[in-house]
This record gives C-alpha cells, structure tokens and sequence, in this order.
C-alpha cells in the first residue's frame, strides 16, 4: 500500500539552485513513482536555477514556483549562500569572519520571506525543506584537501533548516547528513574517493553529484516522504511438485539501476528499503535446484531453500520486468532533457536581464552577449558561450520541446503499466544442479 504522502493530482515543484538544475534527482523522482505507483496522478517540474542563490531564488518565486500551480514545494538553497571565499582552511581574517556572519545572517532573513512568498503567492503549498548538499572539503585531490572549509558553513545551515522545519512542522529532507555520511565511508576506504563527483573520471568540483550521488539524495527524498519499501511478494506452493507454472500481474515494477546508479548501492539499503520485488516458492525439493523463467525467459537458477525464503527479483538484470523498466526509465531521461532544457531557457534570460542589463527579447542580445564574452577571453567552449549558444539553438523550439515532453509523460504513463507475466519453476536435471542463472 501506498504509505507516501504525496496524493492523486499533486503537482511537485523542486527549487534550487545547480544540483536541482541538473535534474538528476527531479528524473529519478519521477521515474520511481511511475514505476511504482502507476495508478496515482502525480508530477514533478524542474525549477533549478544554476548559480542562484535565496536572492535569485526570490526573484523567481513568480515564475519559477507559483506559475506552475504547485501543491507541494521543495526547496534546497545554500551552496551559493555561504560565501564560499570567505572561509579558507588557513589564513583567516576578522574581515572574512564578517563576510560568514553576514552570509549566515542574509540566508536566514531570505529564507524567512522565501517562505512566506510561496505560501502567499502559489496558493499555500506544503513546503519541503532540503538542507543544503555538502562541499567536499576533505576529498584529497592533487594531493591535498580543499583549501577552503566551506562546509562548515553548509553544516549551519542545515542546522538551521532542521531547526526551522521543526517550528514549522514541515518534512525535512537532511541531505547534508546523508551525503556526509557516504563520503565518509567512501574515504575511509579511499581518501581520493568522492560521492561530490559527477561521474569517475570526470572534473571534480567538489560541488556538484554525479548518478550516484543523486540515488543518495532519493534514497533520503523518499524516506522523508514516507515511501513504503516493496515492489511485490508473488507467494507460491509447489507442493512437493517437480515444476509450477502461473501467471500474475504484478502492483509495480521494479526501479532500473544504471551501473553508475548503484556505485551508491554499497552505502545506502536503497534495495531493502524501496526496491524488493521478492518471489517465494514454498515446498520444493530441499537441497535441488530449481531455474525460474519468466515469459519464457530463464532468468536464474536457486536453491529450494532461497527461493522458499525469497528472491528478489528486482536484483536479477534479465527479467522483463526489469527490461520493461528501462524502456520507462529512457522515456523519463528524454522528459527530463526537456526540463533542462527549459530551465537553461529561462535561467540565461534571467542572468542576461539581471546581470547584464539586456533585454533578452531584443533581436540580437545573446548574440551581443557571446561576443562580449569572447572579448573578455572567454573560450568557445566555456561554460558561459556554449549556454547562449544552446539559447540561440532552442528557444525556437520552446513550444515543440513542451508539446514532446507531455506526450512523452503520457508514453511513460502507459510504459511503467505492468504487464501479466508467465512463471514458470522447474526443478533442474542432475547435470545442471549446482549452475546458477
């Protein structure tokens, strides 16, 4: 039984700054209550704004939060609250003492009316608060930790917000906590090691999560959310027989793990606690092996004694559940480049009226923008230049990017629905006894 709290119809809008303008977490979302909750009603909106702070945060709160109708919003802001400079692991100053204390002191008082103008402009939603992820300040990297200690100013934070949601009886999703904690283990091991890293091998910014990072913040989403943990349990009695066939309809499928998803799954119960689809067969032959096929798949082999305490079917690659999983999975990832893609619209018009002071409806803005920024020495492929680009690219196809964005939601809506499937359990020959699948 459904044990969240989200509801039929509720539309989910999460606010924030980079790691919720990546999007990873806000796709992850969405593909676990379509897989697992087919029947309810509910959506998830990319409102990440790369950079932004609380300030920029309130800037927005009329497009960004109340356009978009929501019943339920999240907000995570913090990494670009704190004043990262200002707080060096060496060579500190009364000055920059100030600068922490003025950060700390202007999130608090942001906060305080980021609240009360979602409550007041976007129909009284239920706010979620998320503490801020951490900056990795103890990763060594070319040989040394972070010359900065920012994230002791991202752990008052998050004090901060504990502290605030109790007094408002709000859900509070501790992803500080939960990232730290993981980061540890990982050094512990490695002290090069990082779940603050978007992918093995990629630049490391100390910042910013990669696949792995984001199952954590999920991990922690839905706990908070109060999710309940099974797939299914298909219970069976073979009654002494040497092989049983039925078939069933399953409530859900399972969640699909890519391989860079699950470099989480040694450090967070993320299977035991929301992802067990378990098949138990009771009364087989004690000590004999059984191979368990699914639509005429052979998915595995067990022993009597495993399958009659339960497999767990949302661990084992080959099954059709699993396959039909990850068709829904590469339709929610093709929604979810959408939502980036929109949010990258929407965030360079921002900072190119707001930081710039240009219209960004004037014909040749972005193009004046690129060449300013190449003036200054900025490189083709930096950052700032491939953004505008990417605007001149597709904010033309705004209108088509929506259009295939709801057709893809109603493609994944139809996906994610489990199909009936066919089990067969039979006992294995002689020769094959001791083979596993």
């Amino acid at each position: 039984m459904n044990q969240c709290f989200l509801k039929n119809g509720d539309r989910v809008v999460l606010f924030g700054d980079s790691i919720t303008h990546g999007g990873f977490y806000g796709e992850y979302l969405e593909l676990f209550f379509a897989t697992r909750h087919p029947d309810l009603d509910v959506r998830f909106s990319n409102s990440g704004w790369s950079g932004a702070s609380l300030e920029q945060g309130l800037w927005s709160v009329a497009d960004d939060v109340a356009a978009k109708k929501p019943t339920v919003v999240t907000v995570m802001f913090g990494m670009n609250d704190i004043d990262r400079d200002a707080w060096p692991r060496a060579g500190d100053t009364p000055a920059l003492a100030a600068r922490r204390a003025a950060a700390l002191a202007a999130f608090d008082s942001r906060m305080d009316e980021l609240a009360r103008r979602i409550r007041a402009e976007a129909g009284n939603p239920e706010i979620v608060y998320f503490t801020p992820t951490p900056y990795d300040q103890t990763c060594i990297d070319g040989g040394a930790p972070s010359p900065l200690v920012c994230d002791d100013g991202l752990a008052e934070l998050a004090h901060r917000i504990r502290a605030r949601a109790a007094r408002e009886g709000a859900r509070c999703v501790d992803l500080h906590a939960a990232l730290l904690a993981v980061n540890a283990a990982m050094q512990s091991a490695d002290p090069a090691a990082s779940i603050l890293r978007r992918a093995p091998g990629a630049p490391f910014d100390r910042v910013h999560p990669g696949p792995a990072g984001h199952v954590v913040i999920l991990h922690e989403i839905l706990k908070a959310f109060g999710e309940a943990g099974a797939v299914d349990e298909i219970v069976c009695d073979a009654a002494g027989a040497d092989a049983l066939s039925f078939s069933c309809t399953e409530k859900a499928l399972p969640f699909p793990m890519t391989g860079e998803m699950g470099l989480a799954l040694p450090f967070v119960p993320f299977g035991r606690d929301f992802n067990r689809e378990i098949l138990r067969v009771a009364n087989l032959e004690p000590g004999r092996e059984y191979a368990v096929r699914i639509d005429g798949i052979e998915v595995g082999a067990w022993p009597a004694g495993e399958l009659a305490a339960g497999i767990d079917l949302a661990s084992v690659a080959r099954t059709p559940q699993r396959r039909q999983a990850e068709k829904a999975a590469d339709i929610c990832r093709r929604i979810w480049v959408g939502e980036r893609t929109l949010r990258d619209l929407a965030t360079s018009r921002r900072w190119a009226r707001r930081h710039y002071g240009l219209d960004p409806d004037a014909p040749g803005t972005f193009e004046t923008l690129i060449e300013r920024l190449l003036a200054a020495g900025a490189a083709e492929d930096s950052y700032d230049v491939q953004k505008y680009r990417g605007y001149l690219k597709n904010w033309p196809r705004r209108a088509e990017i929506a259009a295939s964005m709801e057709s893809d939601r109603a493609a994944l809506a139809e996906a994610a629905r489990p199909a009936e499937r066919h089990f067969e359990i039979r006992k294995q020959s002689l020769a094959n006894h001791g083979k596993r699948g």
